[in-house]
This record gives structure tokens, C-alpha cells and sequence, in this order.
């Protein structure tokens, strides 16, 4: 009995043990069910709260969800601007279209570069600059300001409220930049100030007045130069800098002109003249004198060349020219245009001692008596011919004029340099006599009947000198210049070899004596008639070698159309030589020799234009 007792007792301890349990587990479950729906929201309504700040130093409660409603408006949050322009409470659409203008702006509305050069504002220009605009990544980038966080949960909606709330009080200003291409900029720079280039332009002769002797000066000009490069490099700086209106200063510097015209006004002068007397021939005379008119005041600039028969062309009657005895195939013949050469051999007398560089020269056949022997110069249409070079860098002009049987030609110009003066001197080589006489049978001419085709005439060879002179006529120094060749010719006689009775008869070429007999020469009317007396003989001409006749040869060994030496020296003062400007006056020239083989029926001086003239 006493055990079941126990047992029952045990029972009612267990059964309360396991009802005081599930009391104790409901009410837990009671409570939390409670908490969850009801007291959570009691017991923790401060830890919901986010506790701000406002921008008058207040603190302010919001709920997470309110404060987030608050921070993510699509509008530009308070005390934003894009370019300094406000665009707070704008939806992004609203300030895009605000901007528009600027994102579709060109170079030439941006870019206003000006170059200052003195006093002048020179514009540069944009045509051709090509640009582009970050506005469109400012206007995001300034919209999205504030709306995130690198913090989470409350915290970062905290961290948004005060980024915001700090604009009220410094707003922040998002700025948009240009992107511009500044290759163009040195072109754009060269078309703004190229034009502002010049060249300094030296005063320049342009002409001779022959009746002041004088040349006729245009005047100088100065030059302007423009640092062009280091303005376009200053113009690409500012603009790489978004300096768009921007005023650039530009280095430029006047250029004086080298030769002012009152620097060559009283630097170019007389430099060298030469004269001589010409022969009472009118016909030859003319042609000199149409010569010298031709050449008066005739300016050659530096560089430029002169060459006698392009410039004074072919020597016709239509020109005015006259017939007068010239070397021809080296016998004297009348020919237009004869007598030339004199006035060329005071152009080439003058040229030399002027230190210009002469490009062609050539002797006559014969030697002139109106220079030194060895420094005549011939020329012919075509060849021979004479021709020179300026080889200074200054003008020279050619006066040239006859007068009262005297002919003379000057140079004007630079001085020669140092002050010293040039004469032309010619130095005998050798000397070759004429060894007889040649006799030609002429079938056309009849028996007895002579012609002189050529006279005879001493060979020489010759070289002549530069000498040049200081101010007080000592001899400075000498330079080898053009070679003579005069060739030696013997008498040449044509014969007559035509008897009476129309046979052609044999001739001795040593005697020239014709074989042909005496009745045959000298036929008689009645057989009174003597032959013991011979008839005298006109068949044969007197032999002759006499060297005082002078008549050209056929040929010349030697041109010698080279100067040995060219001169080197530049000159630099006028020479003490002055021109002879009146008719009367005495030529500059005395030939070192008096003619001693002047043909009896010819002119003292070689009349006709020299040398050889071609065939024709």
C-alpha cells in the first residue's frame, strides 16, 4: 500500500513539473508574439530614429524611410550650379536643355585669340579649329553629387543628409571645359600675321641719266619680320590652358634696308673712260656713232649680262647703217656697220679697267693703231663677238658718244676697290716678217692684168696685262690677261691668164710670170714690124714684200678669246681717272706702237668690224 502511495505522489510532483514547464514555454512564446507586434515598436522607438543636424545647427529626428524619401528627389539638390548658373530644384532633362546652346557651341564662338604687333590687334581666327564639350558628363556628375555614401544603412543616409545640407550653406559649382585641336594654329597664325612680313627692299638704279651722268635711284624701303613661329606657340599654350579671349604680344622687329638711295647717290661714280680718235670716213663714222647711241645709258644690274650683238643686233641699212671697209675673209671689203669695232675696243678698254669680268674677247686680224697692240677686240655678226659681266654688287652704266672724230666710252659705278686704278697694257711675244709674195692665176682676167688681193703684213703674238695702280700711281701688283695671235701674210696678187686670142695661158706661181708669146701678146699689122726689140712686159707684177702695206690675212691661229687670268680684286674707290667729255679731248689710250704696216690705200686704222666675218 505504502509503495503505490509513493508512486502516486511521485506522479503529481512530475505532472506539475511539466506544467510549471509549459506555462513558463507559452508565456515565452505569449511574449515574444507581444514584442514582435506590439511592444518591439514601444521598447525600441528611439533606435529607429536617425538624429540630423539641420543647417541652423538644430538637431533634427527622421525615420530612415523619411529621411530617404527626402535625400533621393529627382531635382538638383540646393546649392548646385553648372557654370556659375544655378540649377537647383531642375530635373536633369530641364538643366540638359539649359546647356544645350553650350554642348552644340563652335570654335569661332569660343576662340578669340588676338595677336598684338605694336598697337595693332590682329585676329587670329578659329576656321579650322575643331572642338568638343565635357557638359554632358558635368551635368551627371553634378546631378549624382550626394546621392550615394561610402557608408551603409543609416549611417550613409546620415553622411548623405550632411554632403547635402552643407551646400545650403557653400554651394559648389560644377564647371564644364572645351576640348579644343590647336593643329590649326599654325596655319590660322601664319594667315594672320604673314601679311605683315616684308622684305627690306634696297634702293635700286634703275636708269642712267646720260646728260647729268647720273643714275636715276629708286628708293629704299624698310623690311618688317614677325616672330610668327613663337606666336602661334604662345597662341596653342593659352588655348591648351582654356584661355579662349586671350591677347598674345608678338615679337617684330624693323629690317633697315642695306643700300639707302643717299648711300648710292654718293657712292656710285665715274670708274673708268677711255677714248680715241676715229678717221674722216662719215660712212664710218655713223656707224660708231649709231653704236654709241645705241649703248648710252645702258644700266646692268649685278649679275646681269652684257653681250654686244644681242644687244646691238645685226648691222643693216634699215637701222641706218653704212657701207665702210671691214675685214672680210682677211682682206678689206666694204661691209654695213664697218668701223664698229673701235667703238668696242673703248667698251672692252673700259669694262677692263673697271675690274669687270669679260666673258668673250677676240683680236682683229690685223693690229688697230688706235689701242696697244694685243688689246683691240673685234666683232662680226654672228662670231666674233664681245661680251662682259657686272660682277659687282652694285649697277654700272655704259655712256658711250661720239663727237668730232672721237669716240669714248665710260663706266659708272661702284670705285674700284682700294682706290686703285686699272690700265690695259699690251706685251710683244714675237714677231714673224712676210717671206714674199703669192701669185694666183685668174683665168677671168685678161694677160697683163693684175689684182692685190692681200697685202702684206708682219705676224705677232701678243699678252696683255691688268696693271693696277695706287692713289699715288705706284704699280700695285699685274695680272696676265687676254692673248693677241696676229698671223703673218704674204703679198697675194691674181694674175691674168686670159690671152687675146681666148686661150688660157700657163703661169709661173713662183714670178708670176705668164707663158704666153710675144705675137700672140703683142700682134703686129705689117712684117716691118720688128721683133728684135721685145714689147714691154706687163704680164708680171712686181714682186713685193714690203711690210708697210698691210692688208688682212685669211686666218688667225689663235683667238685666244680666254684671259689667262681673272682678276680677283673687287673694286671699291673711284679711280683718278676722269672722262673725256669733250670732242677735242685726248684719248685715254696711246697705242704702245705706231702702225708701221698701214696698206697705201687704206685707212691708218682698221676700219671695218675685225677679225673674220663669216662666209657668206
Amino acid at each position: 500500500m505504502k509503495k503505490n502511495a509513493a508512486k502516486r505522489r511521485q506522479k503529481r510532483r512530475n505532472t506539475a513539473i511539466l506544467g510549471a514547464i509549459a506555462g513558463v514555454l507559452a508565456l515565452g512564446v505569449i511574449g515574444t508574439v507581444l514584442y514582435t507586434t506590439v511592444l518591439k515598436d514601444v521598447f525600441s522607438a528611439k533606435e529607429t530614429k536617425i538624429v540630423v543636424t539641420d543647417v541652423n545647427g538644430s538637431e533634427v529626428e527622421y525615420a530612415p524611410e523619411e529621411l530617404a524619401l527626402q535625400l533621393d528627389t529627382t531635382t538638383f539638390y540646393q546649392g548646385i550650379t553648372i557654370n556659375g548658373i544655378d540649377v537647383s530644384g531642375k530635373t536633369k532633362e530641364e538643366v540638359l536643355n539649359l546647356f544645350a546652346e553650350e554642348r552644340n557651341r563652335t570654335a569661332e564662338q569660343l576662340v578669340n585669340v588676338k595677336f598684338q604687333v605694336g598697337d595693332d590687334l590682329i585676329p587670329m581666327g578659329a576656321t579650322g579649329l575643331t572642338i568638343s564639350s565635357d557638359i554632358d558628363e558635368v551635368i551627371d556628375k553634378a546631378y549624382n553629387y550626394g546621392r550615394t555614401s561610402t557608408l551603409a544603412g543609416n549611417d550613409g543616409l546620415k553622411d548623405r543628409y550632411n554632403t547635402i545640407n552643407a551646400l545650403k550653406k557653400t554651394p559648389m559649382d560644377f564647371v564644364s571645359t572645351y576640348s579644343i585641336d590647336t593643329s590649326a594654329v599654325d596655319t590660322l597664325t601664319h594667315s594672320a600675321l604673314d601679311p605683315l612680313q616684308k622684305e627690306a627692299v634696297d634702293a635700286k638704279a634703275t636708269s642712267f641719266d646720260v646728260e647729268n651722268l647720273k643714275f636715276v635711284i629708286d628708293d629704299s624701303q624698310e623690311g618688317f619680320k614677325v616672330n610668327v613661329d613663337k606666336a602661334a606657340e604662345d597662341a596653342k599654350k593659352a588655348i591648351s590652358n582654356s584661355e579662349y579671349e586671350v591677347v598674345i604680344p608678338v615679337e617684330a622687329e624693323v629690317i633697315e634696308p642695306k643700300y639707302t638711295k643717299e648711300f648710292l647717290e654718293g657712292y656710285l661714280g665715274l670708274v673708268s673712260t677711255t677714248s680715241s680718235e676715229t678717221t674722216s670716213n662719215s660712212n664710218r663714222n655713223t656707224n660708231i656713232d649709231l653704236v654709241c647711241k645705241t649703248i648710252d645709258g645702258l644700266v646692268l644690274q649685278p649679275g646681269e649680262h652684257f653681250n654686244f650683238n644681242d644687244f646691238i643686233g645685226e648691222r643693216t641699212p634699215e637701222k641706218g647703217y653704212k657701207e665702210a671697209l671691214g675685214i672680210v675673209g682677211g682682206a678689206y671689203k666694204p661691209e654695213y656697220g664697218g668701223g664698229i669695232c673701235q667703238a668696242n675696243t673703248m667698251l672692252y678698254h673700259s669694262v677692263t679697267k673697271a675690274d669687270l669680268q669679260v666673258d668673250e674677247r677676240r683680236n682683229h686680224t690685223y693690229p688697230s693703231s688706235y689701242v696697244d697692240y694685243g688689246t683691240d677686240a673685234t666683232v662680226t655678226w654672228t662670231s666674233p663677238n664681245f661680251q662682259f659681266t657686272n660682277n659687282t654688287e652694285f649697277p654700272v652704266a655704259i655712256h658711250a658718244y661720239y663727237g668730232d672724230q672721237w669716240v669714248t666710252v665710260s663706266i659708272y659705278g661702284r670705285p674700284v676697290e682700294d682706290g686703285l686704278t686699272i690700265k690695259l697694257i699690251g706685251e710683244q711675244l714675237s714677231k714673224t716678217s712676210p717671206t714674199g709674195t703669192v701669185y694666183i692665176a685668174d683665168s677671168s682676167l685678161p694677160v697683163g692684168t693684175t689684182e692685190t688681193v692681200k697685202s702684206a703684213h708682219t705676224g705677232y703674238k701678243y699678252t696683255s696685262w691688268k696693271v693696277y695702280y695706287d692713289q699715288d700711281g705706284n704699280e700695285v701688283k699685274r695680272v696676265e690677261y687676254f692673248q693677241s695671235d696676229y698671223p703673218m701674210t704674204n703679198d697675194e696678187i691674181r694674175v691674168g691668164t686670159l690671152g687675146p686670142d681666148g686661150k688660157v695661158y700657163d703661169m709661173d706661181p713662183s714670178t708670176g710670170h705668164v707663158n704666153i708669146p710675144d705675137d700672140v701678146l703683142n700682134p703686129t699689122s705689117s712684117e716691118e714690124s720688128s721683133s728684135d726689140v721685145p714689147p714691154e712686159s706687163t704680164d708680171v707684177p712686181p714682186e713685193s714684200s714690203d711690210e708697210t702695206k698691210e692688208t688682212p690675212a685669211d686666218t688667225q691661229e689663235t683667238p685666244a678669246e680666254t684671259p689667262a687670268e681673272t682678276p680677283a680684286e673687287t673694286p671699291a674707290e673711284p679711280p683718278a681717272e676722269t672722262p673725256v667729255e669733250t670732242p677735242a679731248e685726248t684719248p685715254a689710250e696711246t697705242p704702245a706702237e705706231t702702225p708701221e704696216e698701214t696698206p697705201a690705200n687704206q685707212e691708218p686704222e682698221n676700219p671695218g668690224e675685225g677679225g673674220e666675218a663669216p662666209a657668206e
